[in-house]
């Protein structure tokens, strides 16, 4: 857009939370207005202070132990704090895990990073977060899925998850912990092969990950994803171009796995009881 090109962050901020209510984009209900807010003020950075930063909502990295009886040790230089980020809008969104169950996140999208925080609601607090820096991102895609045809859950249950779209985030770090096929490609497989952990893996390690994204219990109105996908993209096309990065985002049909299987399915579909919004 225009405004993304010039850098007005003020009327992106303006079309994304449509101010006019003229394009009936997603607009959250009052208590996930307040826990958003509350998200932003305790994730975002500040500015100066270096408040806001951390990636896990733990506070700041490890120092080193005052202890220490070498003279040589130095403390590492501290990362510079990042200036103040201005939220361009949040959202509720069920964020994919590594089993392939769905998680109530909210996920904030400013005009640096992207920052996922688990809230919860009946203490109305944030637990965690973590946070990835646009320059970070190797690429977006976006569109449906296509159930994988690995297992037999996903054969059960293709038509469900071929009704699902969301996207998906990649980056050069693993967002989350192993799953269980990434277990079995990284140490069992390995291992059986006779590979020695001191003379590193013969096999290519995987250069990527992704954090998949749907709306939040799409399920209820189907027909909306398709919509909160679509403007959830629009806000990261609008930073690409903020920031002038070159991330590719395209629409594409997404193979999809549920390493957790009958389990997580069943999961996934009592979701809406655990919500009181």
């Amino acid at each position: 857009s225009d405004a993304a090109r010039t850098g007005n962050v003020d009327h992106i901020i303006a079309l994304l939370r449509d101010v006019g209510k003229l394009h009936h984009l997603w607009q959250p209900n009052a208590a996930q207005a307040a826990a958003i807010e509350k998200a932003a003020d305790k994730c975002l950075s500040k500015g100066g202070t270096g408040e806001g930063s951390s990636d896990t909502g733990e506070g700041a990295a490890a120092q080193q132990d005052p202890s220490s009886s070498d003279p040589a040790a130095e403390t590492p230089a501290p990362t510079p704090p990042r200036p103040a980020e201005k939220l361009l809008k949040g959202y509720m969104v069920s964020s994919v895990n590594e089993w392939g169950a769905d998680q109530t996140r909210i996920l904030l999208v400013t005009d640096q990073c992207l920052h996922r925080v688990k809230y919860t609601f009946t203490k109305d607090e944030v637990v965690s977060w973590h946070t990835t820096d646009f320059q970070d991102i190797l690429r977006v895609e976006y569109g449906n899925f296509k159930a994988a045809n690995s297992s037999i859950t996903t054969f059960f249950w293709r038509r469900d998850i071929e009704d699902q779209q969301g996207f998906r985030v990649y980056t050069a770090k693993r967002d989350g912990k192993k799953s269980i096929n990434d277990v079995v490609t990284e140490e069992v497989v390995p291992a059986l092969a006779g590979e020695d952990k001191e003379d590193g893996p013969k096999h290519k390690p995987k250069e990527e990950f992704f954090r998949e994204y749907r709306a939040l219990l799409a399920e209820d109105e189907p027909w909306k994803e398709e919509v909160f996908m679509l403007e959830v993209v629009a806000a990261l096309q609008a930073v690409k171009q903020l920031n002038k990065l070159t991330f590719d985002i395209k629409l594409t049909k997404m193979t999809k796995n549920i390493p957790g299987g009958v389990f997580t399915m069943l999961h996934n579909a009592n979701r809406r009881r655990q919500h009181g919004f």
